[in-house]
């Protein structure tokens, strides 16, 4: 079964507090092993994990604080399990975790676009270690982060802890229809549009996307444009993401997003709501049961990301293994 999520950055102090962390992790002589951190201030070893800072959403703090952490540069996969357990304050801290595979060279276009982020002192991570994955079951010293790695270890042994992420994006908040008089194919993007934009590039650079498909329409160029040029990626464009050409030839796009499923580098497919039901069909139609009932949450939000993590099956077909829900924060 795949993991599926719907996750936003917390509205109120007051309900709680809201982390993010990786399991990074290697195959050594085909077996697998995870990079564990000590913590000195708790004489504890866990995972690479931390609070949210202004402006990010739950995968980029996944990302930043595993580089922090461990000082690795990472990608971000499939979603694991959760951690929650009570502070001494009372409220209940949540731990969001992701598999994240160690990054190599064909990585490079989505480090470029990282943001620098500096490495942690020692007084706050002296020591690193790989392990395999039983003596890092016993090496953890909270109980309750053994639950992410089993379902790692689970990941692996099914053939499916390596996946590729494929991004449906809906484009950033533009200038309402009704005060603009110019067609609507050049409609901008608002401030607040451009905003979230800029908090986008983070959040692809993690997933480790190198491949960038838009709708020619400019809110939708303008809310990839910024990842693209920090990536060095051409924006590729594509008339059948457009409203008025998926509306009337729907096979088109369901066309694209099938050979873009099939395989290929990492991608972000950049469209406009009433195209992206025409997508998630497709996305549907490769999908386990638990995405599928995240299909049906709803519409995505103006810059919404749906993360459809896939993986190849034994026959060597293609399957939508967990989604990922993402709306990138403000700042």
């Amino acid at each position: 079964m795949g993991e599926s999520k719907q996750l936003a950055r917390p509205r109120s102090a007051t309900a709680g507090l809201d982390a993010a962390g990786g399991l990074v992790w290697r195959v050594n002589d085909g077996r697998l092993e995870v990079l564990l951190v000590h913590r000195p201030r708790y004489d504890d070893w866990s995972w690479p994990k931390g609070k949210l800072k202004a402006g990010e959403d739950l995968i980029t703090c996944a990302w930043r604080e595993v580089l922090e952490e461990t000082g690795r540069q990472v990608v971000i996969g499939r979603p694991l399990p959760k951690v929650a357990y009570p502070l001494a304050s009372g409220r209940i801290k949540t731990v969001y975790y992701w598999a994240a595979r160690l990054a190599d060279d064909a990585d490079n276009p989505a480090i470029c676009a990282r943001p620098a982020v500096a490495v942690a002192s020692q007084r706050e991570v002296d020591r690193t270690r790989w392990l395999p994955v039983g003596q890092a079951l016993r090496r953890l010293t909270r109980p309750t982060d053994r639950v992410p790695l089993l379902k790692l270890r689970q990941h692996f042994e099914r053939g499916r802890l390596e996946t590729r992420p494929v991004v449906v994006l809906r484009h950033a908040q533009a200038v309402p229809r009704g005060g603009w008089a110019k067609p609507d194919s050049q409609r901008p993007l608002t401030d607040g549009g451009g905003t979230t934009a800029r908090c986008e590039v983070p959040l692809l650079a993690a997933l480790g996307v190198r491949q960038v498909i838009s709708s020619p329409w400019l809110r939708c160029r303008a809310t990839v444009r910024l990842f693209a040029n920090r990536a060095r990626l051409a924006v590729t464009t594509s008339r059948w993401l457009t409203e008025t050409d998926a509306a009337e030839r729907p096979e088109r796009a369901r066309g694209l997003m099938s050979r873009v499923l099939k395989g290929g580098p990492p991608v972000v497919i950049c469209s406009h709501r009433p195209v992206l039901p025409l997508l998630f069909d497709v996305v549907g139609q490769r999908a386990t049961s638990q995405v599928h009932r995240s299909l049906a949450a709803g519409p995505l939000a103006a810059g919404e990301a749906a993360i459809a993590h896939t993986a190849h099956t034994a026959s060597g077909k293609v399957k939508v293994v967990a989604l990922d829900r993402i709306r990138p924060a403000t700042t």
